[in-house]
């Protein structure tokens, strides 16, 4: 059977619209590769990197793949040819694309051997023209001997995979005895080759440590028969009361990652017959140190075919990738700092005094842009600002394709993609899984990113039948913070009318009060508190809210925050839109703020408090104001 390479569309959109400049390779190809029954590559996102010697490639691999999940591999390279090679690439001037990828490539096994793969994809990127700004694609094969063209199919859907999180904290000591930068480099080096030697060591526990992963691909105390990952994935699924299989049944429940823990392996089995007493040097004295934990969190996806002597690699491997990514945190945000008081040594040197030395803890986190296919894992160093780490963040949106006016890598946004429930236990994202809307033919345009679902009376707070607007506008809120664009706590009650009276809108008696507000005073409120503008929409009756759709449509496909909309006494949150320009009928997805009742997702969707409304939904002789926030440009 041929070799068959497969992407999705949105993955696919993120790559074209990516920064892209010069020729040659410029960057690699990242996905999953199925050897069985044919070599099967999918692609989950790239990573651009200006790839000049073949023999810089595995280490550059390693560092591109601390990035990803265990598991995801460098499958390929994203190549842009020359722009005399164009017209051989339009033609299908199999001779010109021969001579292109030997200039480029020369020996082709030299780019394979550090992957480990027999043939690779090639992601020719290419513009008819230099004036041309949409770029054009083209996907080959390369193995040993030659380069062939192989068509690429495109989806929605992205295959189903087991998910695993690995979590441990390793605790190490550093010698801060340093009095440059380079010596506590050192020192850092020191102990990162000290634990990347003993990541061999590392044996992965199930089941609050009651079955061991060791390095043959063996499972100790197992008593539950798994033969396979698809055996483990079905337990964890039964366990859970989930259907089997890595298919998801209810969309409306995160699939379910399966908890890993990592212990030390402090005694290893002698495999030979001859034992050796060890030798070990002690020296005796005083030195400054500092001891911090290194936070290990490593996810990883594997499929239901996958052996357990590849679980284990899988997962060694991303735990010393990680180990190395900690580290290189440390040493970038770590430096010697200095007292104003100099001395001098005893060559007659100047120089400043060292000073207690600080170590930025590194924190690791987890990331799922929406124009990806893949999870992200960044390092950030702890004590940081988001204003401190810009740069760094840039460069990551320049490697990923990720668009640059979107902060999809800040921290407020990391980790929602692993839970349910956001911090404070509100329900995320109460629309997944809902049934498809009604309307046939129809555009439909929802919500984009996280946002947590806020209602009467929560937070032990009584609101019933005056704070629809004030939950409105806390979802509104909670979709900035978690798509990070703000590191502002939520809005109480209070502190939206304490906000509204700051700007002078109110007077001081409305603090406290159980007063309404509207989709006005919800667009002062984002103004006030986090810089959000807003666009509005106003129909005379509800009747005219038909009207609507293209301006909705447009305004999730460009913006994609939650619009608020009021009418008479009642506000709503729409999520989403259907609308078909064919037969003008139209949908809307709405979040309903009036439930009073318990975080509970099946109840909410079953009765309707999220869901899809048709135009008997609205009052048709209300008239109504609907509030657009527009989405700030920031990195």
């Amino acid at each position: 059977m041929a070799t068959t390479v497969s992407i999705s569309k949105k993955t696919f959109r993120t790559i074209t619209n990516g920064q892209w400049s010069g020729t040659g390779v410029q960057g690699y190809v990242v996905g999953d590769v199925d050897k069985n029954p044919s070599e099967s590559f999918s692609i989950s996102c790239v990573w651009q990197s200006k790839i000049i010697e073949s023999s810089d490639l595995k280490e550059d691999v390693e560092s591109c793949l601390s990035h990803f999940p265990g598991g995801k591999n460098v499958v390929g390279f994203v190549f842009l040819p020359s722009e005399r090679s164009v017209k051989n690439l339009i033609d299908n001037d199999q001779a010109g694309i021969d001579r292109e990828f030997e200039e480029a490539f020369d020996t082709y096994s030299v780019w394979l051997e550090p992957l480990c793969l027999a043939q690779v994809v090639i992601l020719c990127l290419f513009r008819h023209s230099p004036s041309d700004r949409e770029w054009q694609t083209m996907f080959f094969v390369m193995n040993e001997e030659s380069v062939t063209k192989v068509d690429c199919s495109f989806s929605e859907e992205v295959k189903p995979v087991i998910k695993m999180r690995v979590r441990a904290g390793i605790d190490i000591t550093v010698s801060t005895e340093s009095n440059t930068d380079d010596q506590l480099k050192s020192a850092l080096d020191y102990e990162l080759i000290r634990l990347q030697n003993q990541c061999g060591n590392f044996v992965f526990a199930f089941e609050d440590n009651t079955v061991i992963l060791e390095r043959p691909g063996s499972f100790v105390g197992s008593q539950l028969g798994w033969k396979s990952c698809r055996d483990i994935v079905k337990y964890y699924n039964e366990k859970e009361g989930r259907p089997s299989g890595t298919k998801k049944k209810n969309a409306a429940q995160p699939q379910f990652i399966i908890p890993v823990s990592m212990l030390h392996l402090i005694t290893i089995e002698p495999k030979t017959t001859l034992q050796y007493a060890p030798i070990i040097q002690h020296h005796i004295g005083t030195f400054q140190s500092t001891s911090l934990s290194l936070p290990i969190d490593v996810l990883a996806e594997v499929s239901e075919k996958t052996s357990f002597t590849e679980l284990f690699s899988v997962l060694s491997r991303a735990v010393y990738r990680q180990i190395t990514a900690l580290f290189n945190c440390l040493s970038l945000y770590t430096q010697v700092p200095y007292d104003n008081e100099c001395l001098k040594n005893g060559w007659g040197e100047v120089f400043l005094k060292p000073s207690e030395h600080k170590l930025h803890t590194p924190e690791v986190f987890h990331f799922k842009p929406h124009c990806v296919d893949t999870s992200i894992t960044l390092v950030y160093p702890k004590g940081t600002t988001e204003k401190e780490l810009e740069r760094e963040r840039l460069i990551l949106h320049n490697h990923l394709c990720l668009p640059l006016d979107q902060p999809l890598l800040r921290r407020g946004s990391a980790g929602l993609f692993l839970k349910q429930t956001a911090p404070g236990g509100y329900l995320l994202n109460t629309h997944i899984g809902l049934n498809d809307p009604p309307v046939k033919s129809a555009t439909v345009a929802l919500v984009e990113g996280y946002y947590s679902y806020h209602h009467y009376m929560q937070d032990r707070f009584d609101d019933d039948k005056w704070g629809c607007a004030y939950r409105s506008l806390q979802t509104i809120c909670s979709w900035f913070k978690y798509q990070g664009y703000t590191e502002r706590d939520i809005p109480t009650h209070r502190e939206i009318q304490q906000a509204l009276y700051d700007i002078g809108d109110k007077e001081q008696k409305f603090v406290g009060s159980r007063q309404w507000i509207g989709s006005f005073e919800v667009s002062y409120v984002l103004d006030h508190l986090l810089g959000v503008t807003s666009k509005f929409l106003t129909v005379g009756s509800g009747a005219e809210l038909s009207t609507t759709g293209q301006d909705l449509i447009n305004h999730f496909q460009t913006q994609g925050t939650p619009i608020m909309i009021g009418g008479g006494v009642l506000a709503h949150t729409i999520l989403g839109v259907a609308y078909s320009e064919v037969t003008g009928d139209i949908s809307f997805l709405i979040l309903d703020p009036h439930y009073t009742g318990g975080e509970d997702i099946k109840i909410i969707q079953d009765k309707g408090w999220c869901g899809w409304k048709d135009m008997s939904f609205w009052n048709k002789t209300a008239h109504y104001n609907l509030c657009l926030p527009q989405k700030p440009t920031l990195v």
